[in-house]
């Protein structure tokens, strides 16, 4: 089946899209409060970090119920959930408001990305680096398109903003049912023919793959939480801010297509780590760019680091093909609560050695992350067959 006439695959990508959409309006709505509120850094990464917990933790969950109840009561379910609720932050003043609502909008995020995750690997396995590049297209783009809308929307409505999301997220909760009518077929197939896989999975193949996407998650946490607050600093409005950051996030999405179908032909560990490699590098000369280079530099940050995430997706699922929805969502639980830990410490770390110390440290997670990368083992020879 192409990979555009696949029902479930756009449905996924389409839900995706209007989740993360929402997601990347929250690190706009923090710069936007940090001053309204007087929130330090720690303050700023620990909302992000309750949002991302809250994403995270009960992934799993709703994963399992996924499998046993069908991915589209929760897909819907998690859309209009995150859509209703994100509004409502840029008007609190109260810290303790911000934290509830951002936990209410990490479990909206947690009941889709488990289904989308399942729903985008009903495509041959030749295609899944692929497929699973289109399904993270949907959730990149939705994410680097949220700062602009969120400050398009305020622009327009005002205080007439939580509303207006809300008709925005109910009508895409619409039209993820609509689309999902239908029940995807079975893949038990995929599932027997990967048996073997998973039994030569060593142990420590999953803790090096793991601990790969836990610094990845941690650099890309911070790059999208404090991005906006070093621009700040360095004298951008809150909207030139936003643009910054629209040009990491935009490149990203990109990056995550041509990263995913390219590991289809080449290899899954060679795309990671040639492109992991490159983000430490790219995120420093951001960091001293001058406001001619800017937008340059932000693009090859974001491409470098959107290529690896639809990689590691597919290693994982790859490694625990049994009960997809159960296990996408351990997979993607995993990687929110690592970037929510990451940005927490960076939070604390600028508090102490200042915020543009902190992102140059930042630099060198990638770097170390695609040395780890070096300890998995070589899959061209089966790449077709992940």
């Amino acid at each position: 089946m192409s990979l555009l006439k696949n029902r479930y695959l756009l449905a996924a990508t389409f839900g995706h899209f209007s989740v993360d959409m929402y997601s990347g309006m929250l690190p706009l709505i923090l710069a936007a409060l940090t001053p309204q509120l007087g929130l330090t850094y720690a303050q700023v990464g620990f909302a992000a970090m309750t949002y991302s917990i809250a994403a995270s933790v009960s992934q799993p969950l709703f994963g399992w119920l996924g499998d046993k109840r069908g991915a589209r009561p929760m897909a819907v379910l998690g859309v209009a959930a995150i859509a209703t609720t994100v509004g409502v932050m840029r008007f609190v003043d109260i810290f303790t408001i911000l934290i509830g609502l951002a936990v209410i909008a990490g479990l909206g995020s947690a009941a889709f990305h488990p289904q989308g995750a399942t729903l985008a690997t009903y495509a041959p396995n030749a295609q899944r680096g692929a497929a699973a590049s289109v399904f993270m297209l949907g959730g990149n783009t939705g994410y680097a398109f949220g700062p602009l809308l969120n400050t398009a929307i305020f622009s327009l409505t005002g205080d007439h903003m939580p509303e207006t999301l809300a008709m925005v997220g109910l009508l895409q909760a619409a039209i993820v049912y609509w689309a999902l009518a239908q029940r995807p077929p079975t893949i038990q197939e995929r599932a027997t023919s990967n048996i073997s896989s998973v039994k030569r999975a060593a142990i420590s193949v999953i803790i090096v793959l793991m601990i790969v996407m836990f610094l990845r998650s941690w650099l890309h946490s911070a790059v999208s939480t404090y991005v906006p607050q070093v621009f700040r600093e360095f004298g951008y409005s809150t909207a030139e801010a936003g643009n910054v950051l629209f040009s990491i996030l935009m490149p990203l999405a990109i990056g995550g297509l041509v990263g995913g179908t390219l590991s289809d032909k080449i290899g899954r560990r060679r795309v990671l780590i040639a492109t992991t490699m490159l983000c430490g590098p790219a995120l420093w000369l951001l960091l001293n760019a001058n406001s001619e280079s800017v937008y340059a530099i932000s693009t090859l940050l974001g491409l470098t680091m959107g290529a690896s995430t639809p990689v590691t997706l597919v290693m994982a699922q790859s490694l625990v093909p049994r009960g997809l929805g159960l296990m996408s969502g351990i997979v993607l639980g995993f990687t929110f609560i690592a970037g929510a830990i990451g940005v927490a410490i960076s939070g604390v770390i600028a508090d102490h050695v200042g915020l543009l110390p902190m992102m140059h440290l930042n630099a060198a997670l990638p770097v170390l992350a695609a040395a780890l990368a070096l300890l998995l083992p070589d899959d061209r020879p089966a790449t077709k067959n992940i």
